[in-house]
């Protein structure tokens, strides 16, 4: 029995396959990175991004039928007004080969701001927890509007009420006016113990740099899990992100395109136990003027995110 890892892209509405070598025992799907862009609208002549009535991306695990032991699959839905084009990545890591007494997925769906999961029978002292994002939806509660920010996290957390129990929250924030009726679909993972050959850990992009049209808000994060042993697979999914725009700003933004999240990881090959990945925190709205072609971008200046990350050996 073993970790196995998969990662694939997918265009909102599209399911994503995964094939594994044995029967699927647990496994973990979150978002890697997602890349959504509004359509424009008409403003004075100039083509600009748009008041929206939100956005989320929604992952589903589906019946994988005759297959279903050893395939897990998972659908992409991604929601808003008005969306232009939208793609997610999603990884799986899969406990492969059978079961496991000390290895847990605590799941949430489409839970309120500091709402809480039904908690679930795991450990009481485990050796690493925590959790990632399976979806979220940020809306206003009527119409469309401009934004100042935009955010969502996933956390898990041991049941006091239930000794030995487990349960995952969230958090998810939309600034501007009307804004409500955000959710988040958080899933959590809960090691009983140390594993053989794989190494769990999280990760902060907390970069300060200047997010421009030329860097679009990508940085490159490097990773050491102190294996010290060459890896042969690694993932990064999302436990929460946040943008917003420059506090002295007058008002809200349209939007033009928001993408968050984690490149493929790979290893570094002259450094055992080493891995790096590109960070994406990108929020902006883009003016074009119809007469001259210019592009005027105004990007967001505040961001941060944080991953959970997984090595196998």
């Amino acid at each position: 029995m073993s970790w196995e890892i998969g990662r694939k892209e997918v265009v909102s509405g599209d399911t994503a396959t995964f094939d594994f070598s044995g029967d699927v025992g647990l496994a973990l799907y979150g978002i890697s990175r997602f890349d959504i862009n509004f359509a424009t609208s008409a403003s004075g002549g100039n083509l600009g991004g748009s008041a929206i009535s939100g956005f989320g991306v929604k992952l589903t695990r589906e019946n994988a039928g005759e297959d279903s032991r050893r395939q897990v699959k998972v659908k992409a839905e991604v929601s808003g007004t008005p969306l232009s084009s939208a793609k997610v990545w999603i990884t799986v890591i899969a406990w492969v080969g059978g079961e496991s007494s000390t290895l847990y997925v605590v799941s949430g769906e489409e839970l309120a701001t500091g709402q809480m999961s039904r908690p679930e029978a795991v450990v009481s002292l485990p050796e690493f927890s925590a959790a990632v994002l399976s979806g979220f939806k940020l809306d206003f509660d009527s119409g469309s509007h401009n934004v100042s920010g935009v955010g969502a996290s996933a956390g898990i957390s041991a049941s006091l009420t239930a000794p030995g129990s487990a349960y995952v929250t969230g958090a998810a924030t939309l600034t501007g006016k009307g804004a409500s009726n955000c959710t988040v679909s958080p899933s959590g993972l809960v090691l009983g113990s140390a594993q053989e050959k794989a190494w769990f850990g999280m990760v902060t992009d907390a970069s300060t740099y200047t997010v421009t049209d030329t860097n679009w808000g990508t940085t490159k994060l490097r990773v050491d899990t102190g294996s010290g042993v060459p890896l042969q697979h690694t993932a990064v999914l999302l436990q929460s992100f946040f943008g917003r725009f420059s506090a002295t700003s007058l008002g809200p933004t349209p939007l033009s395109s928001v993408t968050m999240g984690a490149g493929e990881p790979a290893a570094v090959s002259a450094e055992p136990g080493v891995f790096e990945f590109d960070s994406t925190r990108w929020l902006a709205d883009c003016t074009t003027i119809v007469n001259t072609g210019k592009a005027i971008w105004t990007e967001a200046q505040t961001y941060s995110a944080v991953y959970v990350w997984a090595a196998l050996g």
